[in-house]
């Protein structure tokens, strides 16, 4: 079990750039929906990254993207900027917003972040 508010913590010492934001309560299980959301925001807030516009993906490559509407958008940011991905199922591609974010995936999307980061 890994919690939202120990991933906001290991993106960034200072939380600030959170106030305002709904990414659920600090001690709620970190769901992959609420992550792209928490990551799309960090890129934009802290790094000043740009929003991807092209190589979106779309409801069609991933059916279940818009289960949330709120999130699609943070979700379709993350897989078009390569830090999380779809799952395969069989011959389908889901997000599958409702699952949990292991420890292990937290760390290798935080990685993907700051090796974009070296790169800017």
């Amino acid at each position: 079990m890994f919690l939202t508010g120990e991933f906001i913590k290991l993106l960034s010492e200072d939380t600030s750039w959170t106030h305002g934001e709904d990414f659920g309560g600090k001690e709620d299980i970190l769901l992959r929906k609420n992550c792209a959301r928490i990551i799309h925001r960090y890129l934009q807030k802290v790094i000043g990254e740009p929003d991807e516009t092209e190589s979106l993906p779309s409801p069609s490559d991933i059916p279940d993207m818009n289960d949330c509407r709120i999130c699609a958008p943070h979700i379709a940011q993350v897989i078009a900027k390569g830090i999380m991905e779809p799952r395969e199922i069989g011959s389908i591609k889901l997000f599958e917003g409702d699952k949990e974010v292991s420890r292990e995936d937290a760390l290798l999307y935080i990685g993907k972040i700051r090796r974009g980061e070296d790169e800017q």
